[in-house]
């Protein structure tokens, strides 16, 4: 039987930190903050493959990403593959689609496509099965100039305006004219933003400036930046222009222009899901609504002299994770670690199904006042990066995160050594890593073998070398 009508609204590299419901005081959004009010938000979700394209993968087929070898960038998602569009369709619903896909087109690889070929290549219809109502583009990454297919249309449509609010505007016109009567519905909107290039509209930059100079986290230091993702500093990337990474005035300068529309673009999002909330309510569909909120990955910011994402610590991993609905208990956070597995069987399990054969947890129960499963910690991974030239192109890593914890190693086939260690609850920013001191072994060997455990029930060959009296794993030597 078919539960009520579901909307997943999916933004690009928003820290789940990001809100001012979660402390941040560089931004208001008392929309978000009203959603987590009405329902309950998740205080340690992280992405399990802080990336675009592995995220979506394992969104949309509840598997992990090293079970297919997904690369960070330049993946297509085999028509084979089980979509979490069908896994609702079976529940009853109607299901819908709407803006940023990033599961098809080689952009971003040697030989690859270009960010304006990719926005206008149409995604064929075997490759995104499981969506009745297709509003969908590949990816852009300009707000300014975004384009989308309608359904099996040939040809894009261009958006007028900036994308955030387009995208929504196609999404509040599934709501009230497009969407099936006889039904209920499942609404992916997939935002670009917050992603660079950081392009905000002037009156949402106004706002955040308004607020006075940015406070930035304890482990940011704007002279000690020292990796800069293209699209950061690329000429028509972010407020300032481009910057020579050598000149640490301009790159401080530009950082600080990148960071205030990054938070300007949060706050237009804030906007976007108020405007959802009072078009629900116009349209008696509130109390029959689950409306999920989440990002793919976060944003360094600075942190720990990095931008963009793909790394271990948490402004990158962690993410925003707010579910309210018919059913959620109200006004409730919850410390349990959860991961990208484990959206797919929750996602089913709120549309009234179930998802069996999964490496996820479903918690519906628990957002619906059920008990709390039992979990060690989750797995965290970079599988493969094909870019020479980019972090992880030589070696990769993987980590598993507890409550209190984070533990992860970084190597190749040789075997991966032990790499950081911190302890969330004494050091929340992360700036001490316990490997570099004495007295820390018993729990590093706990946590490696913590590690091992979670590699084998995920079926991850990934090799590790021997450390604090665990044994090599699956190391091939060089």
């Amino acid at each position: 039987m078919a539960g009520g009508n579901l909307i997943l609204v999916l933004v690009d590299q928003m820290r789940r930190d990001a809100m001012s419901c979660a402390g941040d005081p560089n931004v208001d959004t008392p929309h978000l903050d009203a959603l987590a009010a009405r329902g309950t938000r998740f205080t340690q979700a992280s992405s399990s493959y802080p990336a675009c394209v592995p995220f979506r993968f394992s969104l949309l087929t509840g598997q992990h990403a090293h079970s297919r070898n997904v690369p960070a960038l330049g993946y297509r998602l085999s028509p084979a593959e089980r979509t979490l569009g069908e896994a609702v369709a079976g529940c009853g619903h109607a299901t819908a689609w709407i803006g940023k896909w990033h599961l098809y087109s080689a952009y971003g690889v040697s030989g690859g496509l270009t960010l304006s070929q990719a926005a206008r290549t149409p995604v064929p219809a075997g490759h995104r099965r499981g969506f009745d109502h297709w509003r969908g583009f590949e990816l852009r990454n300009d707000f300014h100039d975004s384009w989308v297919f309608h359904d099996g249309e040939a040809e894009p449509r261009r958006l007028a305006g900036h994308q955030t609010d387009a995208l929504f505007g196609l999404a509040f016109d599934y709501i009230r004219r497009d969407r099936p009567r006889d039904r209920p519905f499942f609404l992916v909107l997939s935002l670009e933003a917050p992603h660079p290039p950081f392009m905000a509209t002037p009156g949402h930059l106004a706002r955040i400036r308004a607020r006075g100079p940015l406070r930035l986290r304890p482990n940011v230091d704007p002279g000690a930046i020292r990796f800069f993702p293209p699209e950061w500093f690329e000429p028509a990337g972010g407020p300032e222009g481009p910057v020579d990474p050598a000149d640490p005035a301009g790159v401080a300068r530009v950082f600080a222009a990148n960071m205030e529309a990054w938070y300007a673009m949060i706050a237009q999002i804030d906007d976007g899901m108020g405007a959802l909330d009072a078009l629900l309510a116009a349209e008696g569909l509130r109390e029959a609504t689950t409306v999920v909120f989440l990002s793919d990955h976060g944003e360094l910011g600075g942190s720990h002299g990095l931008l963009g994402k793909g790394q271990p610590q948490e402004e990158s991993v962690g993410i925003p994770l707010i579910a309210a609905g018919p059913g959620i208990v109200p006004g409730r956070t919850i410390d349990l670690p959860v991961a990208t597995e484990d959206l797919f069987p929750t996602l089913v399990g709120l549309a009234g199904g179930r998802a069996e054969g999964l490496p996820g947890l479903d918690l519906a129960g628990l957002l619906r006042g059920g008990p709390e499963p039992d979990r060690e910690g989750v797995l965290l991974e970079y599988v493969a990066e094909t870019r020479p030239g980019r972090g992880f192109y030589a070696e990769t890593w993987r980590a598993i995160r507890t409550r209190r914890h984070k533990y992860a190693v970084k190597g190749n086939r040789a075997g991966a050594r032990p790499w950081l260690l911190y302890d969330l609850a004494a050091d929340p920013f992360e700036q001490h890593n316990l490997l570099d001191g004495p007295g820390h072994e018993a729990t590093a060997a706990a946590l490696h073998g913590a590690l091992v455990r979670t590699l084998d029930a995920a079926e991850d060959d990934f090799a590790l070398a021997p450390a604090f009296g665990h044994p090599a794993r699956r190391a091939v030597p060089p």
